[in-house]
């Protein structure tokens, strides 16, 4: 059941994180494909780049339809009355707004939203879908990821490969060479630049290829922490989990 393209394997970014933190819980979620029931963190970023794709797709507008959008989504989703739902309503609220007003100040033009890629690294291939695409009035292209949870630092992001594949997949892909990559934490507001440089890229690839090759040899050794098991979804089956 591990997902070989040929003599290699289909992978994302979110497969290589997972497998970084802990082999076992990839074999759970990419092999067994055990289903996880989505957390209502995990449902509030869906709602979130749902509203920010249509409201760009749509080309904008008054603060007003952005909210509409919201209102849609948020029913649409399910949220209810509970405390919890209503002050992630607050924030997604308050989030929204400035996400507006600082929309309105920037210069640079959001042209792709959602927009997927696909390409070959050695013998494996590697898709993903970019959030938002930024063309800036030098002509330059920035990569954006939205992110609905805490804001990291440079410095957290050290080790970060998601942003260096998306700018493989856009010079790969899309015959598209980028001159930036961020995440853009919406609940702060925050826009986190992350390293772009052919380097980074080097490091990246070796990455790729150190856990595609764990995975085609079936190393799925676990590796317990109580931070990780905690809040892992398989705790409950997994006899390694940290109690």
């Amino acid at each position: 059941f591990i997902p070989r393209r040929g003599r290699g394997l289909m992978l994302s970014a979110s497969d290589i994180d997972t497998y970084r933190i802990c082999p076992l819980k990839y074999k759970f979620a990419r092999v067994f494909r055990i289903p996880q029931e989505p957390t209502i963190h995990q449902r509030f970023g869906i709602v979130v780049h749902q509203v920010l794709e249509r409201f760009h797709t749509q080309g904008g507008g008054s603060l007003a339809q952005l909210m509409e959008l919201f209102e849609a989504s948020w029913r649409r989703s399910g949220f209810g009355d509970t405390d919890d739902e209503q002050q992630f309503r607050v924030r997604a609220v308050e989030a929204l707004e400035r996400y507006w007003a600082e929309d309105r100040r920037s210069d640079a033009e959001p042209v792709w939203f959602e927009r997927s890629f696909a390409f070959r690294l050695g013998p494996h291939l590697l898709r993903g879908r970019v959030d938002r695409v930024d063309r800036h009035p030098d002509g330059t292209y920035e990569l954006i990821d939205y992110k609905t949870g805490k804001s990291k630092s440079q410095e957290d992001l050290r080790e970060d490969i998601q942003l260096s594949l998306y700018q493989m997949g856009a010079r790969e892909s899309w015959r598209l060479e980028t001159s930036a990559q961020s995440y853009l934490y919406v609940l702060t507001g925050d826009k986190v630049p992350v390293e772009h440089s052919d380097e980074e890229l080097e490091r990246v690839k070796a990455t790729v290829s150190e856990i595609a090759g764990g995975i085609l040899k079936q190393d799925f050794e676990p590796t317990p922490s109580s931070e990780i098991c905690s809040f892992c979804d398989y705790r409950i089956i997994c006899p390694a989990a940290e109690k």
